[in-house]
Order: structure tokens, then C-alpha cells, then sequence
């Protein structure tokens, strides 16, 4: 994590929980952080990489968690709204040998399309795709890639409905 991010990751905790939303997005967008018009990042939020993109007017709930890496971008459409305690993971590993199961590191990027709602404590992991106006249910488990105009939940994320 670069010192800026760092610093904009420590400023934003210092300010009242969901208020302040000019100066957090002044913060990151200082960081490296594309952060689009209007969008309300709330207070906890841990952004650990630059390569990440959060559209205009969307809302990031408190004590969520952005991990993204070089190689795997997270990228949040507009008009999105993330509920609290959401985490979005790049990175993971291959199975390896009973020595160390753990084996060789990976990142994959995760994209979530335009109006999308992404309930409480959802958790997001590499290479997860959500279309537009997607609804992931709060707890689910999302490592998939889901069409437009769906209702996903579960773990891991089904869907369960299309929405019209």
C-alpha cells in the first residue's frame, strides 16, 4: 500500500462515520483513487491498491474492504450501492502440495456493473462479475460471473431470480 492510500485510509477513519463525504473522496482521489462524482464512501472503509475504480453517485458502506492488486483491478459502476462490511478480494492461491496448501499466488479482477446492490457482509473474490442492476443478497458468496438484471444469493451466489 503506497503511504498516500495509507494516509487517505487514516483520515477517512478520523471523520464522523457517514458524513464528510467531500473531503474522503478529495482523500483518495490525492491517493490514486478514481473515485467518481457525488459517491459516499463511508467511514472504516480500507482501500488497500490504486487500481481501483468507483463510479458516480455510489455509496460504499462503512468497514468495507477494497483489496485489489497490480495485476487485478476492482472496478464499482455507477450508481452502485454497497452495503457495510462488503469485501472485495482479489487475490488467492492454487491448491499446493500437503507441505504448504497454499501454493502460487493469484489475482483476478472483479467488475460490478452499473446500479447494482450489493448487501451486507457480502463477500466478493476474484474474478466475480456482476452485470447491471444485479441485487446480491446479504452474507452471499460471490466468485462467479452473473448476467444483467439479476437476483443472486447463497454461498456461493446463485441466482435465484431474474428482476425486470
Amino acid at each position: 500500500m503506497s503511504a498516500q492510500l495509507h494516509l487517505a485510509n487514516l483520515l477517512s477513519s478520523l471523520l464522523p462515520q457517514t458524513r464528510a463525504f467531500g473531503l474522503r473522496r478529495a482523500f483518495y482521489r490525492a491517493a490514486g483513487i478514481h473515485v467518481g462524482l457525488n459517491t459516499r464512501i463511508n467511514g472504516g472503509v480500507n482501500i488497500q491498491h490504486t487500481n481501483v475504480r468507483i463510479g458516480a453517485d455510489t455509496w460504499i458502506g462503512r468497514r468495507s474492504e477494497i483489496v485489489s492488486t497490480v495485476d487485478a483491478p476492482v472496478a464499482i459502476g455507477a450508481r452502485c450501492d454497497v452495503s457495510q462490511d462488503v469485501l472485495f478480494i482479489t487475490g488467492s492461491h492454487e491448491i499446493g502440495d500437503p507441505q504448504r496448501r497454499a501454493g502460487t499466488g493469484r489475482s483476478l479482477p472483479i467488475s460490478v456493473g452499473d446500479g447494482t446492490w450489493i448487501g451486507a457482509r457480502v463477500t466478493l473474490l476474484g474474478g466475480a462479475v456482476l452485470g447491471r442492476g444485479v441485487v446480491v443478497a446479504a452474507g452471499s458468496l460471490v466468485r462467479d460471473v452473473f448476467p444483467d438484471d439479476v437476483l443472486v444469493a447463497g454461498t456461493p451466489a446463485r441466482i435465484v431470480r431474474q428482476l425486470g
